[in-house]
């Protein structure tokens, strides 16, 4: 190989050397265009994404500016009807003030019992009841819809299992006229029975059932032979059971 080299003359060498050169040349010059061209389409592209992207921004900048430009109007337009609606006279606040006065007036403060007076439990309404210090309109109801429960109250002790009454104000209070209402043992249904604050359904059931086995019952004696019933529940319902 290297003989048939030398074989060239040396111009002929010099010749070939050349053209070689000049043939990488142009495969160097082809291949620049190539990758210029794919830099030039890849930068277009990226122009293009870019240019899409700042419009998509101003766009949702304008409606953005457009939105609160219409909720300002629409505030300003809600603050001048809230404040000319405040501006009427029915709202104003001088004719809430007299609107306080009438119903002040309207609703004079509670009169109050002096130490020393005595209120029979079981018959002084909502309106006797209010007038005793420490009751409101909440214990008096709840001492007035006890008491209705109950058929009234044997004891003025019994207060204390109203909601809110505490033992301060037993003092106000005395038993002048016995329970009321009195349950009939022997006719009375479990609904009835149970509906007393002192029996629930077992109770109410223990006595059904044994008027349906045996018959009436005669007296406290044998309810108190039931399980059901402790010395506690006969002390306290022997005021309103009734046998007849």
């Amino acid at each position: 190989m290297w003989n048939d080299w030398f074989f060239y003359s040396r111009g002929q060498r010099r010749a070939i050397i050349l053209l070689l050169f000049a043939l990488v040349l142009l495969i160097c010059v082809l291949a620049s265009g190539v990758i210029d061209n794919d830099r030039k389409e890849i930068s277009v592209k990226t122009l293009a994404i870019a240019d899409s992207l700042y419009e998509k921004v101003d766009n949702d900048r304008r409606e953005w500016e457009n939105s609160r430009k219409t909720y300002g109007k629409y505030k300003d337009k809600e603050r001048r009807v809230i404040v000319k609606e405040a501006k009427h006279p029915s709202d104003s606040l001088c004719n809430r003030r007299n609107e306080w006065k009438t119903d002040f007036l309207k609703y004079p403060k509670q009169e109050k019992y002096s130490a020393g007076i005595i209120i029979d439990v079981n018959t002084a309404d909502t309106s006797i009841l209010k007038k005793i210090p420490g009751i409101g309109s909440v214990i008096s109801r709840n001492i007035v819809n006890y008491r209705n429960r109950l058929g009234g109250f044997y004891d003025a002790q019994q207060l204390l299992e109203v909601k809110y009454v505490d033992s301060t104000l037993l003092k106000w209070f005395e038993v002048k006229s016995g329970v009321f209402r009195k349950i009939s043992v022997n006719k009375a249904s479990i609904d009835e029975l149970r509906s007393h604050p002192y029996m629930d359904f077992y109770k109410a059931k223990a006595i059904v059932d044994f008027r349906r086995k045996r018959g009436p019952i005669k007296g406290m004696s044998q309810i108190s032979m039931f399980s059901e019933f402790t010395e506690e529940d006969i002390d306290r319902l022997i005021h309103y059971f009734s046998f007849e």
